[in-house]
């Protein structure tokens, strides 16, 4: 039996008090260390869902606060990954963290077969890190989600450390140190990209604090039909078909492609598949994105639940022309019918070849398949007059250098969420990132602009230490080396700069 574990720390994984459990046991094998905890030593020391937590509860001191269910649902991802699923599923994985065998909890949850893949480090907030609540740092549950994600509590980039989720040992419980965790910044988070972030993470930290019941595929298709027709996406004379273009237009303007690349998200197939008859489940961040999208909260969806017997979904019905043998088949037929259709509403004045290039994926189903219907439900072909689509350079030149001098001033006025002048931080201020890594060249003027006004790292670190000198000058309150370190995010090594700009600026007074 364990004479004493800590108590995990609000937000802390499982895995990592049993890595302040071993630092503070004094034992310097794992191994022996997994015996200790779970009774044999082939238990893999995941952070993620691990397994085994029955037999660690056992080992426990008999007085202890902690259960299996606590651990599970408040020190480990299981909420995050479980909260879509069936009923069956969820307690599949549940019973495997509880025993010693989870081979086919990945498969159960769906992380092996998702496109958003998992994350390969531990991630920190360097603000978290610095201030070392509770007096020791610790592994967040909430930053070891999939992607590049920002802090909830300070806003900025959460940092990728050296330590790697699974360990090559596969038994090697690691802390958040000085030494795996290195940062040489503080990276503020701009505007709207903060917003769309901290609206994700309200989600799923309610979702993390309030697990919602399990709830079968067939509910969850009429969950979306409901909200889709209440939001106005229903169309067609009876308005039970969902407008599958308008969805995915407004989808991809509600959320911008970098915060859903920041996320791992490279396609968005998914929204129409999410909106038509479930057979499969989703990422977690899909059904979430998706709520958000559509104005609801965590707290809401049981009782949306409630109300979707009411609600009458319409199936696809077989046409004529084609032969009822499989009605999956025609089922997909039907579907990609309505997108062909939906495709030539929203873009009249395209050729069959441009609506292809929009949707190939449709074209060359309905092609195979359904070669006749396509033909005769085509644009007709028409000659087009060749269109000079070559870009003047010179022109964009001249007209972008105006907007990139007005980014350039905007921020270096700013006091707050600062950012190092760069042709990305430019890029991104102007809306044409992709334009300035990509086509610089043919810019020669912005290059030559960005060239005088760019700052180096030290250049940039310099710039934030005198700003917060001023800032804290204009509020008369005392100015100390280790205030300037703390406040300015930057690093200690860089202790001596800051002493020497001090020095000079306070000179000058």
């Amino acid at each position: 039996m364990i004479i004493q574990f800590p108590a995990p720390y609000k937000d802390e994984l499982l895995y990592s008090a049993i890595a302040r459990y071993h630092l503070r046991s004094g034992n310097q094998s794992y191994l022996h260390k997994l015996e200790d905890l779970f009774g044999k030593r082939t238990t893999t020391a995941t952070p993620i869902l691990p397994c085994g937590i029955k037999k660690l509860i056992n080992e426990l001191p008999k007085h202890t606060t902690l259960t299996e269910k606590m651990l599970i649902e408040h020190h480990t991802l299981y909420p995050f990954y479980t909260a879509f699923l069936s009923v069956e599923k969820a307690l599949s994985v549940y019973n495997q963290m509880i025993d010693d065998d989870g081979k086919t909890l990945y498969t159960t949850t769906g992380i092996m077969s998702s496109a958003i893949s998992q994350n390969k480090y531990f991630h920190f907030c360097p603000l978290c890190f610095e201030e070392a609540e509770h007096g020791e740092r610790y592994w967040h549950r909430l930053h070891q989600l999939p992607g590049q994600l920002i802090c909830r509590k300070h806003h900025v980039w959460l940092e990728k450390s050296t330590v790697r989720l699974i360990q090559p040992d596969r038994c090697s419980f690691v802390s958040p140190t000085a030494e795996n965790c290195k940062y040489d910044e503080i990276r503020y988070v701009t505007e709207p990209l903060k917003r769309k972030y901290m609206q994700l993470l309200e989600l799923i930290d309610e979702l993390l604090s309030n697990p919602i019941n399990h709830y079968s595929f067939g509910e969850w298709t009429k969950f979306y039909h409901l909200l889709l027709f209440q939001r106005g996406y229903g169309k067609g004379k009876s308005k039970l078909l969902i407008d599958q273009l308008q969805l995915h237009e407004d989808f991809l303007h509600f959320y911008s492609e970098e915060f859903l690349s920041r996320l791992g998200i490279t396609s968005t197939a998914w929204v129409r598949l999410l909106a038509q008859k479930h057979r499969k489940s989703f990422h977690p961040y899909h059904h979430l994105l998706m709520c958000e999208f559509l104005d609801v909260k965590v707290a809401d969806i049981p009782t949306i639940m409630n109300s979707i017997s009411s609600v009458s979904v319409k199936k696809p019905v077989a046409t004529p022309a084609l032969k009822p043998t499989n009605s999956k088949i025609l089922e997909r037929i039907e579907d990609r019918r309505q997108v062909w259709l939906q495709l030539q509403e929203l873009y009249p004045n395209h050729s069959k070849t441009e609506l292809r290039k929009i949707h190939p994926a449709v074209y060359t189903y309905l092609y195979r398949y359904d070669r006749n219907w396509l033909e005769m439900n085509s644009p007709k072909p028409t000659s087009r007059k060749a269109i000079n689509k070559r870009v003047d350079w010179e022109k964009r030149d001249e007209e972008l250098l105006e907007k990139v001098k007005k980014a350039t001033a905007d921020l270096l006025a700013r006091t707050e969420n600062l950012r190092r002048i760069t042709i990305k931080a430019l890029g991104d201020e102007i809306g044409e990132l992709a334009l300035l890594e990509q086509q610089l060249n043919k810019l020669p003027n912005i290059k030559e602009y960005i060239e005088g006004v760019r700052e180096s790292e030290d250049e940039y670190r310099k710039r934030r230490i005198y700003l917060l000198i001023e800032r804290m000058q204009t509020k008369g309150e005392p100015i100390h080396e280790w205030q300037m370190i703390r406040k300015s995010g930057i690093k200690t090594k860089f202790l001596k700069e800051v002493k020497q700009i001090l020095n000079n600026k306070l000179n000058q007074r």
